[in-house]
């Protein structure tokens, strides 16, 4: 089951459930308020639940309606279910969700550190559309 988390509350608790698997807020360089209140005011949130166990959860924005571009905060899938699809779940209803709200590009910055997680967009139809630095890469996937 996917639920769409609305209310800065709710926001805040997902955050802190999955907190201890972002590695920017364990780095610190993430203040889990401050995420909450901005998604709360500008994003969407969404959670997978499987069999009553909560095990994944992405963040978005979908306002800019000008380009018509869509950005992906984060996927979060716990480690002891990783592999089992829930990621590809979960980066399907954001799909859905933006081309819904009528935006055509869906669009995720991604560390060059996390192989995986380039992997993981690139077999999903993202492509590497900018380089902001050695160590930071826009990739992006036409969504209509």
């Amino acid at each position: 089951m996917i639920r769409i988390v609305t209310n800065y509350r709710e926001i805040y608790e997902v955050l802190n459930y999955y907190s201890k698997d972002l590695e920017a807020i364990k780095a610190g360089r993430i203040d889990l308020e401050e995420m909450a209140k901005k998604f709360t005011a500008f994003g969407t949130v969404i959670e997978l639940i499987k069999e009553e166990e909560r095990v994944g959860f992405a963040a978005f924005y979908h306002n800019d309606r000008k380009l018509r571009r869509a950005f992906l905060s984060m996927i979060v899938v716990l480690p002891a279910v990783q592999g089992r699809g829930y990621g590809g779940q979960l980066l399907t209803e954001v799909e859905h969700e933006c081309i819904d709200d009528g935006m055509r590009i869906l669009a995720v910055q991604v560390g060059t550190e996390y192989q995986k997680a380039v992997r993981f967009y690139k077999k999903r139809g993202f492509k590497v559309t900018n380089a902001l630095s050695e160590e930071r890469l826009i990739m992006e996937k036409t969504l209509v």
